[in-house]
């Protein structure tokens, strides 16, 4: 088993990261389970039992046994054969929270139309590595079985903890099967490439009062307030989903957005500067403020060293920032 462990290792090395992966015959290895190699054994101890006594019925069990493993050696290689596997878009998380890597697979189409095969019992498996905290780690083992038809994609969700901020880097798949008799294993590594976005951990609800920006009462009849309904205006891309006024939209009258009047309006800077403690803990802090300033409505900008998030509110523009957060010294390490 530690050759074995070796081994594998040794093939998880070479395994360079592609945004899709399909299994050919050159990328697939196959050896006997523990159960192949007892069945093997038993197979010789009958030939060499057959050849003692000159047994007939006991030769042809003997090779009847041995076509059945050579079947079923071939049919578990076939069981991978022609398997492609990319990452569907992944949505972001905040540290420690599980991710969701949505898996797709699927057969290739000039080989499904041949055969009209399904695949069954397909693992994949990998090995995560956990930070517990900054002198000890563990590795996490995560496996998932399915089965793939010839006419349509799969779609595999695999979910792995997350310990730190910026770019998920998705381990090695190791993909196997043990189909149809379990004589033998089959299995392949494949790495893929991967959107997924980690955002920092939010710290915990606490008071800060921006030194930068505005805060006006009751504007006009037009005015950005959250209080009082006005009337309804064009969508902006950008803008919150909760204020669209879904009815007209299945009317089909365009997409529109609520308006209000008469309430708060604040508009600040959520400066870095601002803030104390390690790079970390800012990073923690900035992410509660712009999570709590979304929930309230406010229109705010980001000012972190050497970059600047103009002003302004709505989901995509929350997931800029955060996304400012999750980077920041990330891609230049």
């Amino acid at each position: 088993m530690k050759i074995l462990n070796k081994l594998q290792k040794w093939l998880l090395k070479r395994v360079s990261p592609k945004d899709s992966a399909l299994l050919t015959p050159g990328s697939i290895y196959i050896l006997p389970t523990r159960e192949g190699i007892i069945y093997a054994v038993v197979v010789l101890l009958m030939l060499a039992a057959a050849i003692n006594f000159n047994n007939s019925l006991v030769f042809f069990c003997t090779f009847l046994l041995a076509g059945i493993a050579i079947i079923s050696m071939h049919m578990t290689q076939q069981n991978l054969l022609n398997l492609q596997f990319s990452i569907a878009h992944v949505k972001p998380v905040f540290c420690f929270q599980n991710l969701s890597l949505p898996l797709v697979i699927a057969q290739s189409a000039d080989i499904s139309r041949k055969n009209n095969a399904t695949k069954y019992s397909i693992a994949i498996e990998f090995s995560h590595q956990q930070n517990l905290n900054q002198s000890q780690s563990s590795d996490i083992f995560l496996q998932e079985l399915a089965d793939v038809h010839y006419d349509e994609k799969t779609l595999l969700q695999l979910s792995a903890p997350t310990s730190q901020r910026g770019l998920f880097d998705l381990p090695p798949l190791t993909i196997s099967t043990r189909y149809p008799l379990g004589l033998f294993r089959a299995w392949t590594n494949i790495q893929l490439n991967n959107d997924a976005l980690v955002y920092p951990q939010p710290a915990r609800k606490f008071f800060h009062k921006p030194q930068s920006g505005t805060n006006s009462e009751g504007q006009g009849a037009k005015g950005r307030g959250f209080d009082d309904f006005s009337g309804f205006k064009s969508y902006q891309r950008g803008e919150s989903l909760k204020h669209i006024h879904w009815k007209a939209y299945a009317r089909e009258q365009g997409l529109l957005t609520k308006t209000f009047s008469g309430g708060n309006n604040h508009e600040y800077w959520l400066d870095w500067n601002e803030l104390s403690g390690d790079i970390e803990k800012r990073l923690s802090q900035l992410c509660r403020l712009i999570i709590d300033a979304e929930e309230q409505g406010d229109r705010y900008g980001l000012i972190l060293p050497g970059s600047t998030i103009n002003i302004s509110q709505g989901q995509l523009h929350q997931h800029q920032c955060l996304k400012s957060l999750a980077l920041y010294q990330v891609q230049h390490a």
